[in-house]
């Protein structure tokens, strides 16, 4: 019977199995096979032998010889590993001369097991796949492996051909970058340390934004600012792009571009790509190209077709790789890609609490639609992680499997999924690391039961309760529009929920106690839901006390984040390194919780709102129905570098027992809320939008000098659509006043801001706290009044 699995180009042909049809390899912990290495092999092949003899030893428990044959000799029975003389005596049907580099066959006749494929990599894939699929191995992690004891090994009649679904995978997981790891999970990608023994792998030279790395515009721009993009009608390189319809400027990249590859002769793809932000050229040649494609793709596009069309016959085996990213991920109208260029689409502005079939990704869908229908050799570069926050919980995990899917029959062929890649310590990293390389093999399996295995495989009897925990996530999740810098005040990181995953996580880690390897690894399993309580200690206490619920953790906020580090950075099982990268800015583990050295007071609930759970509107904006407002708290204001431009305190002053607080040494818009995140009412018409706040003051400071700012900022204009600057003398300390910022048109595209007032930068930062013109100020929460 021939399988075909979907539309993924793997095909499988499984025989009959009869008792007399089982090739026996070891009974009884003795081997009955030799592995059988033939003249010709390349290091790779030879390697992919001495894999195979290395995992049965650990299977059977016997040593399993590895004997060379030479040109001519034909053994009676044996393991065939790779292409060669003697595989083509034995399998003559089999046309390995003719295998892609990555195919793969396993199979057996008579005596003999084959285990080959085209080169580089076929062969080696092939061993990998017959211990996982034939022997039960699973390479979890570089320090986790699962290998079975079986000390007789018996196989049925097998006839396998497989190929992978896409010619370029990869999953970009920190922990996925480890050598054999990758090789045993069909990694090929550009970052993983793939050596001349896994067979290499795919060089992507410049590997992504390479445009100012080509033309540098500290040497280039004095001399040709033609090149660069005109904005304005003004040239510039300040967040600006190339100018890529400049016929000199091609001439330029062709030459820069084979210097590039002169320097590189293993690289298999080049990146020309724009840089990362926005800025195309004006200029009227790349305008009238942009115009006439509905997108500024068009004039990169024909840019990088004219290079790659230049250079074909000289680097032939090179493809030559464009972003469609942000401005330029609308796909062209006319232009197609040549035959040598490839286009990598990107999805940073996605919901990936969804799948990309999801409405709320229709936009992106589209895109991905029209750019296969132009492109032949279509990427993707998809985002799987919270680069804001590593370690937050990030439930996007029943997304990974569909979207996986939905490229791969959308005629995508190469296939990038960032990660975490600067530490270990994410959120799920070793599972999504894992799961995703099993589905850029093979886009068709059971995303669900990947996911089941590996909890089961890597977390023992602990895996029923983190199930549940993923499960909890992704339902708390699935209404919201999560990106990949969710914010850690994400409506779904409530207390009720919180409450339950750390209760789940409690459970899972008693559930492995006695076995100190899976407790390590669920107490690593554990610290996102820590983390989410730490970044949402106040706020969470304020629900817990307004709920009259039961606290799931210790009272002192600084216990837990002690616990949280000595587990973060403790030490750990070869293959693993302490956690160093909190969020992709670098944000360490020690500077994550130094915020925490102090506990604060608790939120103190007043009492009438822990009666009725209502917050009365504010006292000093008389004549307004609440039913008709929006009071807009802490809950959904955003905090810029939370921690030390503003954080969460109690406040018994505040409506509700707790407020932003921000030190008066900077000036930065810490505290902002986006329309975007208000009820749907209060994104449209015109409405008096308040900032209630206070402000510890200091002696000897002119009162007539600034205490704060405010503002609402239009983001789709550019332009601020109503700011004030409070006095001193205009503030309180010991009570919230009410300030009003304007009466505003509004709509999604805004966000409503509150900054200390400007003292002042010295030798390029901030002003010393002495010499701030306010202690802080402390905003309780953003009030709006209908206008109309």
């Amino acid at each position: 019977m021939r399988v075909a699995l979907g539309i993924c180009p793997v095909f499988v042909l499984l025989c009959a199995t009869t008792a007399q049809s089982q090739l026996t390899l070891a009974t009884g912990g003795k081997a009955r096979l030799p592995i059988l290495v033939q003249y010709g092999a390349t290091p790779t092949e030879r390697y992919a032998a001495e894999e195979l003899a290395s995992h049965l030893q650990q299977i059977t428990g016997a040593r399993f010889e590895l004997r060379e044959v030479h040109p001519g000799e034909v053994p009676q029975n044996g393991i065939i590993v790779g292409p060669g003389h003697l595989a083509e005596a034995v399998f003559p049907e089999v046309k390995l001369s003719e295998f892609e580099g990555e195919q793969l066959t396993v199979r057996t006749k008579g005596g003999y097991l084959l285990l080959a494929g085209g080169r580089p990599r076929g062969t080696l894939y092939a061993v990998y796949r017959f211990l996982s699929a034939q022997c039960g191995v699973r390479w979890w992690t570089p320090w986790a492996t699962h290998i079975p004891k079986k000390s007789t090994l018996r196989l049925p009649a097998l006839a396998i051909e497989e190929k992978p679904a896409f010619e370029y995978r990869e999953p970009f997981w920190y922990p996925a970058f480890d050598g054999d790891w990758a090789a045993r999970n069909y990694y090929n990608g550009n970052s993983a340390r793939l050596t001349e023994k896994h067979g290499g792998k795919i060089i992507y030279k410049g590997f992504v934004h390479t445009f100012y790395p080509l033309v540098p515009p500290e040497q280039y721009f004095e001399k040709h600012p033609e090149w660069y993009s005109l904005i304005g009608g003004k040239r510039t390189y300040q967040h600006a792009q190339l100018c890529c319809t400049n016929p000199e400027l091609r001439e330029f990249l062709v030459e820069r571009v084979r210097q590039w590859l002169k320097e590189s002769p293993e690289a298999s793809i080049i990146s020309i790509s724009q840089n990362d932000w926005a800025g195309a050229c004006e200029c009227e040649n790349c305008k009238a190209i942009d115009e006439r494609e509905g997108t500024h793709a068009g004039s990169v596009l024909d840019m990088v077709n004219y290079i790659a069309e230049r250079l074909e016959k000289e680097f032939p085996h090179v493809a030559f790789d464009t972003l469609a990213y942000q401005y330029t991920r609308k796909p062209t109208k006319t232009l197609k890609p040549r035959h040598n260029v490839i286009v990598r689409l990107c999805s940073i502005e996605c919901n990936f609490a969804q799948p990309l079939e999801h409405p709320s990704n229709q936009a992106f869908a589209d895109d991905i639609r029209g750019w296969s229908k132009m492109s032949n050799r279509l990427y993707v570069w998809d985002y799987t992680t919270n680069f804001a926050h590593y370690v937050q919980p990030h439930p996007n995990y029943f997304s990974l499997g569909p979207n996986v899917r939905f490229f791969h029959q959308h005629g995508v062929r190469g296939l990038f999924e960032q990660g975490a890649y600067q530490s270990h310590g994410a959120e799920f990293s070793e599972l999504r690391a894992w799961v995703l390389a099993q589905l850029l093999w093979n886009p068709y399996q059971d995303d669900r039961k990947l996911i089941d295995e590996f909890l089961k495989g890597y977390y023992g009897k602990a895996a029923p309760y983190i199930k549940k925990y993923m499960e909890l996530m992704h339902n708390a999740a699935k209404d919201f529009y999560m990106t990949c810098f969710t914010g850690t005040n994400a409506p779904f990181l409530n207390f009720e929920v919180l409450s339950e995953a750390e209760k789940l996580w409690q459970q899972a880690e008693r559930a492995v106690q006695n076995n100190p390897d899976l407790l390590w690894r669920v107490k690593h399993g554990h610290l996102p839901v820590r983390y989410a309580f730490l970044t949402n200690w106040m706020r969470l206490r304020r629900e817990c006390l307004l709920k009259g619920k039961q606290w799931p953790l210790p009272l002192s906020r600084k216990a837990v984040a002690d616990e949280w580090l000595a587990v973060a950075t403790g030490a750990g099982p070869k293959g693993w390194s302490p956690m160093t990268h909190v969020n992709e800015g670098g944000l360490t583990p020690q500077k994550f919780v130094e915020r925490f050295a102090v506990d604060e007071p608790d939120p103190v609930i007043p009492e009438s709102v822990r009666k009725t759970g209502v917050v009365p509107p504010p006292a000093d904006i008389p004549g307004v129905d609440p039913r008709d407002c929006v009071d807009a708290q802490e809950t959904v204001a955003r905090i810029t570098n939370e921690g030390n431009w503003g954080f969460y305190a109690g406040d018994p002053l505040a409506s509700d027992g707790l407020a932003v607080k921000m030190p008066g040494n900077h000036h930065e818009w810490a505290y902002h809320i986006p329309v975007s995140s208000l009820p749907e009412r209060a994104q449209k018409g015109k409405w008096k939008v308040y900032v209630v706040l206070r402000v510890e003051k200091k002696a000897g400071v002119d009162p007539q000098k600034d205490a704060f700012w405010a503002g609402v900022w239009d983001t789709k204009n550019w332009k601020s659509a109503g700011e004030i600057r409070g006095k001193i003398a205009d503030t309180d300390e010991k009570s919230y006043r009410s300030y009003l910022i304007g009466t505003v048109e509004m709509h999604p595209n805004m966000y409503i801001w509150v900054a200390p007032p400007a003292a002042g930068i010295e030798g390029g930062v901030h002003v010393p706290p002495e010499k701030a013109n306010v202690q802080a100020v402390w905003v309780d929460r953003v009030y709006l009044v209908p206008a109309e």
